[in-house]
């Protein structure tokens, strides 16, 4: 039992230190290009659509926020949300970046195809109807958590400046949006998943049980993927990258859950929501049965 539990600890612990170094990454890409990577957009439908399955495969929430942003004012149309909300699989993609790089990286591949061609479907069958997916006034802010650092004018040197905006990183990306925002639940899911499946595994072979259920796994990799929040996803990441998950059972859960990308879009849209992840929930459960079968 003690063995159990230091290994899991251990794991997650190293599991954690190589997902915070990915995301301090990602938000030193985004710092540098303040933003502007996601405030340029084309015109064109299927432009849209493209801009958002890329913004979609990109590591984390940003991608996902910035999609919902654009959505909520009317700069992209339905189609290029559902896009977007295929291709992302929130925090949970640098979790699979780190397990299984270059698995992950062909799923990513694979989605975002497969989210253009969605995106570019959906938008073709209900255009006429999607002037009017926000009748609603209320907006919210245009960035959620796309930091624009504008750090121009502050200290009265090179040197003070660059210290200023290194302490700003640190603080306000790293410790307050890295490290405590993100980390506790990765940390949380994570532990608990591998120390559950240890356990498990004592007792029963569950890697066999599951393989001989994947159908029911995949329904239930689909219906907690309706869950728009971040951690509770990890399960399967991490049974995947243990050898005891059908890669089926994964491909519906990634298609099927969007992080909590989706969280502003509840509160500003539920009817969008609501359509979005009916549709998501469909393609989950045929790309999950056509996985298995394949």
């Amino acid at each position: 039992m003690v063995n159990i539990v230091l290994d899991a600890l251990k794991e997650t612990v190293s599991i954690c230190l190589l997902v915070i170094l990915m995301m301090s990454i990602i938000e030193v890409f985004n710092v540098t290009t303040r933003g502007k990577l996601f405030n340029r957009l084309s015109g064109s439908r299927i432009g849209q659509v493209v801009l958002c399955a890329i913004l979609g495969v990109l590591p984390g929430c940003l991608g996902g926020f910035a999609g919902v942003s654009l959505y909520t004012h009317r700069m992209v149309g339905f189609g290029a949300l559902v896009a977007m909300l295929i291709a992302t699989a929130g925090d949970e993609s640098i979790l699979m970046l780190t397990l299984f790089p270059g698995k992950a990286l062909a799923m990513f591949a694979g989605l975002f195809c497969l989210a253009v061609i969605v995106g570019i479907i959906t938008d073709y069958v209900i255009g006429k109807t999607d002037r009017t997916h926000l009748r609603d006034d209320r907006h919210i802010d245009d960035n959620f958590e796309i930091h624009e650092c504008d750090e121009e004018g502050h200290g009265d040197g090179h040197e003070e400046g660059f210290r200023h905006r290194l302490v700003h990183f640190f603080t306000d990306h790293v410790w307050k949006h890295v490290i405590r925002r993100h980390l506790p639940s990765i940390f949380a899911w994570t532990f608990g998943v591998l120390l559950a499946v240890g356990l498990l595994s004592s007792y029963i072979d569950l890697e066999a049980w599951i393989k001989g259920n994947t159908g029911i796994m995949i329904l239930i990799a689909v219906l907690v993927g309706l869950i728009p929040q971040s951690g509770p996803h990890i399960v399967f990441v991490t049974m995947f990258a243990n050898g005891m998950l059908p890669f089926a059972v994964l491909l519906a859960n990634t298609i099927s859950q969007d992080g909590h990308a989706c969280l502003p879009l509840i509160a500003e849209n539920k009817r969008s929501f609501a359509y979005a992840k009916l549709l998501k929930s469909v393609l989950a459960i045929a790309a999950g049965f056509i996985a298995m079968l394949v």
